[in-house]
């Protein structure tokens, strides 16, 4: 294929030109996941493959629980339906939890018995239906004796969002708020590794081709991460 061929393949099969979709939670589940580190830049990421779309529209799919927002694939802030969340940390969550482990246990002295001290604090505070921003979670952690500083804090909601607790809640005014992820989502799809892998590389290949297994596995896994850029 010529190179304008293939740039105007990519931008068909991403749906920035073409047909557009008419709600945020089929264009988040046609490309798989929408990276979401930059909050208000994947709002406008979903926004213009959505037909007629305004920023309260993806507000309101996040609050209606069509779209949700996690860490994911390579370790970094996604936004994914919601049938979708548990079968995709399935494939790619163990991976980058084995991967992060001896940084964390080295660095911040995170390991095995500090998780449990931290899940029961978190369990305790969120169920019920009740949500917490980041600031208030480090606060109810701190008041535990459990370090968030230096971004200890962050390691441990990257690592717990990872393993399927939390993740991201509809916002409180503008800051973001965590949830129990079996609390907050009612579906929660599974299938087994080798269909879900089956399934992401799909999705991958349909919405993002023309590419190539390299393009794949770098989107899936990306590189192991030894420090909290891709944290938010």
């Amino acid at each position: 294929m010529r190179k304008r061929d293939i740039s105007k393949q990519l931008l068909l099969n991403q749906r920035i030109m073409g047909a557009l979709f008419e709600k945020p939670d089929d264009i988040v589940r046609w490309m798989g996941t929408v990276q979401a580190q930059d909050f208000l830049g994947s709002l406008w990421a979903i926004g213009i493959r959505v037909k007629n779309a305004k920023e309260t529209d993806i507000e309101h799919a996040i609050a209606d629980k069509t779209i949700v927002r996690t860490w994911l694939l390579r370790g970094t802030l996604h936004f994914v339906a919601v049938e979708d969340i548990k079968w995709i940390l399935d494939v790619v969550a163990l991976r980058i939890i084995a991967s992060n482990a001896n940084l964390l246990e080295t660095n911040f002295k995170l390991d095995d018995n500090e998780f449990k001290r931290i899940k029961k604090v978190i369990v305790s505070k969120l169920e019920g239906g009740h949500s917490l921003t980041r600031n208030k979670i480090y606060s109810e952690l701190e008041k535990t004796s459990i370090s968030t500083s230096s971004l200890r804090g962050l390691h441990i909601l990257h690592r717990l969002a990872l393993e399927g607790l939390i993740c991201f809640g509809s916002r409180e005014c503008k800051q973001q708020t965590f949830v129990l992820r079996d609390e907050w989502l009612s579906k929660n799809k599974s299938m087994g590794h080798d269909k879900a892998f089956g399934e992401l590389a799909r999705r991958y290949f349909t919405s993002h081709g023309p590419a190539i297994i390299q393009d794949f596995k770098w989107w899936s896994e990306g590189f192991r991460c030894t420090n909290c850029s891709g944290y938010d």
